[in-house]
């Protein structure tokens, strides 16, 4: 019984959220670093960049002091790098 009910959450927690909560991206998969931040905390979370293919394939890399966040200065690193791949 805990299985499936922890599948229905993983479902709960993956579906889409609606068409207001997603923020549009470039042709390198980044959106605006405030779509992004949809907690208005400053920072994109690792959780908040997976709308961001981009951002998500090298938010490790641009994350320099590991804290799991990324600031502004963190996020244009990382968008710099993207689009120079």
């Amino acid at each position: 019984m805990e299985r499936v009910q922890l599948m229905w959450l993983l479902c709960l927690v993956s579906a889409p959220l609606g068409a207001e909560s997603v923020a549009s991206v470039d042709a390198a998969g980044f959106a605006p670093f405030r779509g992004l931040d949809s907690d208005d905390n400053g920072y994109v979370s690792r959780v908040e960049a997976r709308i961001a293919t981009g951002l998500h394939d090298v938010f490790d890399s641009a994350d320099a002091n590991d804290d799991g966040l990324l600031d502004r200065k963190e996020y244009s690193s990382a968008r710099a790098v993207e689009e120079e791949r």
